[in-house]
């Protein structure tokens, strides 16, 4: 499978959320986002403004799902917004009916992917945040499918 990779800077919360907002206006039902990063990367910032990108408006709305492992928002499509900081197996995502949802009508969000590999489909857009510095973060994006590929040609050329 061909991967297509793309690095973006942000140089503030603003500035992610504009990005995560570019990114969700390209989403569709059934697509897949791992989100990768340390704590305090700007992962719960970049599903802010994807959230915002697929149309959920109630801004308050998005916050880091760590306690109840998953929250739905409504936009013009279910954001599934899930984090597995706190799981200990793949199990774990497997018991709140993660796959459903994953392979459902919506958007999926997983922060923290790497520790859930397993739960994530063939295909899905690999988005990893970096802290440069306080507010400095570098964004690389990444597809791993066709159809994902497009869609980060797309981010590149500013086309949402």
């Amino acid at each position: 499978m061909k991967e297509n990779k793309l690095t973006f800077k942000s140089v503030s919360a603003t500035e992610t959320i504009r990005f995560g907002e570019r990114l969700g206006k390209l989403l569709a039902p059934g697509h897949v986002i791992a989100l990768l990063g340390e704590l305090g990367a700007g992962k719960t910032t970049m599903v802010k403004g994807i959230a915002r990108g697929l149309g959920v408006t109630d801004r308050r709305a998005v916050k880091s799902p760590t306690f109840a492992l998953v929250h739905r928002y409504e936009g013009r499509m279910p954001v599934y917004h899930f984090d597995a900081y706190r799981l200990e197996s793949t199990q774990e995502m497997l018991d709140i009916g993660s796959d459903e949802m994953i392979y459902g009508d919506g958007v999926s969000i997983i922060e923290w992917a790497d520790k859930v590999p397993e739960c994530l489909p063939e295909e899905y857009l690999k988005v990893t945040l970096i802290a440069v510095s306080e507010n400095e973060r570098t964004i690389e994006v990444c597809g791993c499918g066709d159809h994902y590929n497009k869609i980060i040609e797309s981010v590149a050329m500013g086309n949402d």
